[in-house]
């Protein structure tokens, strides 16, 4: 993981690591009989994070602008992630605690599961994050303080399996409550709508065959009923890709369809690290289609537009660093355009 993660190399890091998302861990405690045999002790680390954020939002032909200070409500802004990982021999267990100050459900549970890896496999049981998405979940592993225009799910509960097939490929399968977000903690993301009788489905592929080339490519499938908005079942699909042109130079581009909700959405993306400390990021996306929410209530209406981003960023330390955003989003689809400005300080351990 760079000081921002989500670029080359993600999916097959994701797979062999079994999902744990955070650039750094800290060995809290072994338990063993041999130090020389580590596979054979119990090891616990504990990761985490904190970011806070200044945020102005100005809607084109309003006298108002909506801003926070530290306690937007909104987990891309602000929010505390402490996790603690457990190993033992082939097996290993994660939980992790969200804290996002403003918000209607402030805290509570993120990550909770347990695996067993043996050779390239790895089946994980719990709640977890979706593989699907270019950018990441978590704001300490992005290059902005706001999210692109390109949604994609977030966690939910169920069972999956990712295989290491060689050094270049990797594979992963889940079965889940739901791919898309539930109703509850927070509505943003942070778990599926925990029904098991309406299931959903995952999968994807990693290549990494070609020198500092990404490529991935990964499916969903809503079955009908799942309590997430979706009036009948719903394709997902992503792709993505990132190449590190130069060392200082990372490129991205993602483009991704969601059945009855856009009818597709894309994002390019550029990183450039002007210096060891200071890295400045660029990104436009888009959308276009329409939302079917409801099929009995007919309530339709269709999305189009252009979000265009800026971001330079200061690690001042490893471990603390701070950015700035401004964006832009046209919107095609009678919706006033929306300024965005914010500042964002990050801490992570």
């Amino acid at each position: 993981m760079k000081q921002y993660l989500k670029t080359a190399g993600l999916a097959a890091a994701l797979a062999a690591v079994a999902s744990i998302p955070v650039s750094a861990e800290v060995a809290i405690k072994t338990v063993g009989q041999d130090p020389n045999k580590l596979d054979n002790d119990l090891q616990l680390f504990v990761d985490g994070y904190a970011a806070v954020a200044g945020t102005i939002t100005h809607v084109s032909g309003t006298n108002t602008n909506d801003g926070s200070l530290f306690d937007s409500g909104d987990s891309g802004y602000d929010q505390v992630k402490f996790g603690i990982r457990g190993q033992y021999k082939d097996f290993g267990g994660y939980a992790s605690f969200l804290y996002t100050p403003g918000a209607d459900d402030e805290a509570g549970i993120l990550d909770l599961y347990v695996n067993w890896s043996q050779g390239g496999l790895t089946v994980t049981v719990g709640k977890f994050l979706s593989n699907l998405g270019y950018e990441s979940f978590y704001a300490i592993n992005t290059d902005f303080i706001s999210y692109a225009l390109v949604a994609m799910p977030g966690y939910h509960s169920g069972v999956k399996a990712d295989y290491v097939v060689n050094d270049t490929l990797t594979a992963g399968v889940a079965v889940v409550d739901s791919v898309w977000p539930g109703s509850g903690f927070g509505d943003d993301f942070k778990q599926g709508d925990g029904n098991l009788s309406d299931l959903g489905f995952e999968a994807y592929v990693s290549y990494t065959g070609i020198e500092k080339l990404t490529v991935f490519l990964g499916a969903g499938f809503e079955s009908s009923g799942n309590d997430t908005g979706f009036d009948s079942s719903s394709w997902t699909l992503d792709l993505w890709a990132s190449y590190a042109l130069t060392d200082k130079l990372t490129l991205g581009a993602e483009l991704a369809y969601v059945e009855d909700y856009y009818s597709f959405a894309w994002l390019l993306s550029a990183n450039y690290a002007i210096t060891d400390k200071f890295s400045t990021a660029a990104r436009i996306s888009g959308i276009k289609g329409e939302h079917k929410y409801d099929e009995d209530a007919d309530v339709n209406y269709k999305t189009s537009g252009y979000k265009f981003s800026v971001g330079p960023a200061y690690a001042l330390t490893d471990y603390f660093s701070v950015r700035g955003e401004l964006s832009y989003t046209k919107n095609n689809g009678g919706d006033s355009d929306v300024y965005f400005y914010g500042v964002q300080a990050l801490f992570k351990f």
